[in-house]
């Protein structure tokens, strides 16, 4: 996350001199949560006519989870990376768009294809670009499912649909106390909102989440006083397919509000072709 140091006029200028993803760098990460949940091709596993206890969906959606991340490891996929900076009205003042291919355990696992957005130079160095997508594959941290959910209490609230597939919809309320080792961990412990299960094949085809309260970042005048999180697959009828992940945020730091706006487009998924 972010740090800022130094007298007022100067965390001013340190933040409003600094590119977008600065600000973006904790919250990104909560990306990969929905990230690793959403995709690959299904476990063996389906649903009964007899009612599921929480504790069973739990597990089958751990267990689909670790083959996810085995999985990942042999792909490659589109990514479209947009950072945007709102006005108070949420109209955008400046953006940021990266289009990668990302080879997850390659020793080249991002290749930028190509950036726009303001302030940018008209001819980027390809050195330079690039760098910029090693840079963001950094800046990813991979949660396993398995530690995340001893973070929270669950509650199964029953059954609904999404796209006309049957689903269990499980709500998550932040457990008070939670240990945390970064700013990232800190946010997620703050989180409330809803997972859409799909009972099929325990893919998560859907997530909500926003802050339960404002939490102190960086320094101790800062604050994230909004984040609205929201994940869905598009692709509802199993195995792979496209995604969108999106993040609103709101700092507050004493004579300055920063409101971004990061969307994460994630599609073509295929295997990668051994060479």
């Amino acid at each position: 996350m972010m740090v800022i140091v130094g007298r007022e006029k100067s965390i001013t200028r340190t933040v409003v001199e600094s590119k977008p993803k600065a600000v973006m760098l904790t919250y990104r990460k909560i990306f990969l949560m929905a990230f690793a949940l959403g995709y690959f091709p299904p476990i063996s596993v389906f649903a009964t006519d007899a009612p599921t206890p929480l504790s069973t969906i739990v597990r089958q959606v751990i267990a689909r989870d670790d083959a996810n991340q085995k999985a990942l490891q042999s792909m490659e996929y589109h990514e479209t990376l947009r950072i945007e900076r709102l006005d108070g009205h949420g109209q955008v003042t400046r953006q940021q768009e990266l289009r990668m291919i990302v080879r997850p355990g390659t020793t080249q696992e991002v290749q930028v294809l190509s950036e726009k957005g303001d302030d940018l130079p008209a001819n980027p160095d390809e050195a330079s670009l690039q760098a910029q997508g090693k840079e963001a594959q950094k800046k990813k941290v991979s949660f396993a499912l398995k530690d995340m959910a001893n973070r929270f209490d669950l509650i199964l609230k029953g059954t609904d649909s999404i796209q006309g597939q049957p689903v269990y919809v499980v709500a998550f309320e932040p457990k008070p106390g939670q240990p945390y080792r970064d700013q990232t961990e800190k946010v997620l412990n703050h989180l409330r909102g809803r997972i859409w299960i799909s009972t099929r094949d325990y893919s998560v085809l859907k997530i909500t989440a926003h802050l339960a309260e404002p939490v102190e970042i960086a320094w101790i005048f800062a604050h994230i006083n909004a984040l609205d999180f929201h994940y869905e697959l598009n692709n509802t009828s199993g195995g792979m397919g496209p995604a969108r992940i999106q993040t609103s945020v709101r700092v507050d730091a004493p004579f300055l509000t920063i409101r971004q706006r990061m969307t994460v487009d994630m599609a073509q998924f295929q295997q990668r072709t051994k060479t």
